[in-house]
């Protein structure tokens, strides 16, 4: 087994940079030196040959996925497509502080023991014994309803060390398909959950915007989204979770929790802790502040007098400025002449793999669309259309068009790119372009086969508890069975609000 797993690293290894080498000596289409940029007419071979490079090294995991995201800005800064000031910045994102927080949080939970208390109180949930139906309600629907915050990273960084806790009080290892697959639904619901409200993630409020700005008569508003985008949530909750267990098929087919040992554990963690309450009080105010832009922007649909109040706070409290000030929290805060957290306590418990295998990710999504070679996808998509177009096929290839996009790039930055090329092709058909913006915007929340697509995957990555061909194979089914529905319902959902 240990020589299987030697060989197909070696072989990745290998086969990254030849693949890369492959599709620099193809001729280049004369479609892609129409979409480069001036002066260099190699750019969109070049991001295509480094797309299929990094996932051959992710998929096979054939070093550390952080160490591998480095050669994204090797590659794009050395050939020209991006400055190094440009890429190197993708590792500073503000959504990765997010992710340290998450991660300093776990481990003021773990030292602290309150992650102990949570996962009593977890195991009281469900009286139940099944594993399904138990991970349904200690980890997918408490991120799902959670994204109402406003964030699928935030929510999955608060529920991420009380799964964890969980698990390590049921006694489950890391090698247990169980706690995998724990892990990948948890993941998998966060990201349904970015359908459910309009302030869900930032795909949505760029649908919002472009829609805005391309047909100024119409306003999206939050109970549009509602009737559009919450039956994709539902629908793509359940379709994960029964996915992630089809295929993962954990060993063990009843849970083994003993109800006596649950309630003297209870018994034995007495009152609350003055460094419990503390760790739970810069817990509550994350969520809180978290929040508050979210709900003051629901408001301020309805009432434009505040719509200029909405964004001054929006600026001066992003969900990166909870984050930052989680971390400031627990290194400043004494309990008895003790921080919360020591600062090595807190360097220590940050995944740096993770941190910077996102920000890879960030880089490899701005380097595509530098290059020319999203442009040249788009314009790909709508020569495949020709004339005489029908509503639903442009709400397809739009919804596809997204879809693709956050594979190679965050969701976000997708949803930047996805949305006015859905326009454009939707009014160059001479066809209503709301649809197919909506659906570009949703497809680019759908993205969930590797540890870079979405914010959720990293973060479950980081537990050790998911190997790369597990995510990779629940991810590409469980997409692309939501992508079909999507493009299925989308049009007669979006026909109700028009």
């Amino acid at each position: 087994m240990n020589l299987r797993k030697l060989d197909k690293k070696r072989i990745g290894l290998a086969l990254g940079p030849i693949i890369f080498m492959i599709v620099m000596l193809v001729p280049e289409p004369q479609s892609m030196i129409d979409v480069a940029p001036a002066g260099n007419a190699l750019a969109p071979q070049i991001a295509l040959g480094m797309l299929l490079w990094i996932l051959v090294w992710w998929v096979t995991e054939c070093m550390p996925l952080g160490l591998a995201a480095l050669i994204i800005p090797l590659v794009f800064c050395m050939s020209g497509i991006l400055s190094w000031n440009t890429a190197l910045s993708s590792f500073t994102n503000p959504i990765i502080w997010i992710f340290m927080a998450g991660f300093v949080l776990a481990a003021a939970f773990k030292k602290w023991e309150l992650d102990r208390r949570v996962s009593v109180k977890l195991s009281s949930i469900y009286k139940g014994d099944n594993p399904m139906i138990a991970a349904l309600f200690v980890a997918c629907l408490p991120v799902f309803l959670l994204t109402m915050m406003g964030s699928i990273t935030a929510s999955t960084s608060v529920v991420f060390p009380f799964l964890m806790a969980y698990l390590a009080m049921l006694g489950v290892n890391s090698n247990s398909r169980y706690s995998t697959a724990c892990m990948l639904a948890m993941a998998q619901a966060a990201t349904a959950g970015a359908m459910l409200f309009l302030i869900s993630t930032p795909p949505n409020l760029i649908a919002k915007n472009t829609i805005s700005e391309i047909v100024p008569g119409f306003n999206l508003t939050f109970f549009d989204w509602l009737i559009v985008g919450t039956p994709f949530a539902l629908i793509g909750l359940f379709i994960s979770w029964v996915v992630v267990f089809k295929l993962i098929k954990p060993e063990m087919k009843s849970l083994c929790i003993d109800t006596e040992r649950c309630k003297k554990a209870a018994k034995s963690l007495g009152r609350m802790t003055t460094g419990e309450k503390t760790v739970l009080a810069i817990l509550f105010t994350a969520i809180t502040l978290w929040m508050l832009p979210s709900i003051f922007r629901v408001f301020a649909e309805g009432n434009p007098g505040l719509s200029g109040a909405n964004d001054l706070l929006s600026q001066i409290m992003p969900e990166s400025m909870p984050a930052v000030l989680v971390i400031l929290a627990i290194g400043l805060i004494r309990i008895k002449k003790e921080p919360v957290l020591r600062w090595n306590e807190i360097v220590d418990g940050i995944d740096w793999n993770v941190v910077f295998l996102f920000g890879g990710g960030i880089a490899l999504g701005i380097g595509l669309e530098a290059s020319g070679f999203a442009n040249w996808i788009a314009d790909a998509a709508s020569a495949s259309l020709g004339t005489g177009a029908s509503d639903w096929m442009i709400f397809a290839v739009a919804s596809i068009i997204g879809f693709a996009l956050s594979y190679a790039a965050s969701n976000t930055a997708a949803a930047l790119i996805a949305c006015p090329i859905a326009a454009e092709i939707a009014l160059g058909a001479g066809l209503n372009p709301i649809g197919p913006i909506i659906g570009a915007g949703l497809a680019c929340s759908i993205s969930t086969a590797l540890p870079s697509t979405t914010p959720p995957m990293a973060i479950v990555y980081s537990s050790g508890y998911v190997r790369i061909w597990d995510m990779f194979k629940v991810g590409i089914v469980s997409d692309l069975l939501r992508l079909v529905v999507l493009i299925a319902l989308g049009p007669l959902l979006v026909g109700l609000i028009l």
